[in-house]
């Protein structure tokens, strides 16, 4: 599997920013993956391309993107995410 969108087997992004096996680099690195699969999800409905829905996609969006906002503002602070 692809480090980078490893993360289809977490139900939530809040278990994937819980998981003590990764470092806050790997969990950006996947709720990255994440974040920008849901959006071509959602520009894929928006065009009548796929069967997602967009309430339930929207929803995780913004779940996963305050997860991103949490790791990221835990970063130290020259900006280096802590391990």
């Amino acid at each position: 599997m692809n480090p980078k969108t490893d993360y289809d087997r977490y139900e939530t992004p809040e278990a994937l920013v819980t998981d003590p096996r990764l470092s806050a680099a790997q969990k950006l690195t996947r709720l990255e993956a994440w974040e920008e699969d849901l959006k071509a999800a959602l520009r894929a409905t928006d065009e009548s391309m796929t069967g997602v829905n967009p309430g339930l996609s929207g929803a995780l969006l913004q779940r996963v993107m305050a997860c991103l906002e949490q790791l990221r503002s835990a970063a130290t602070p020259d900006g280096a995410p802590p391990a």
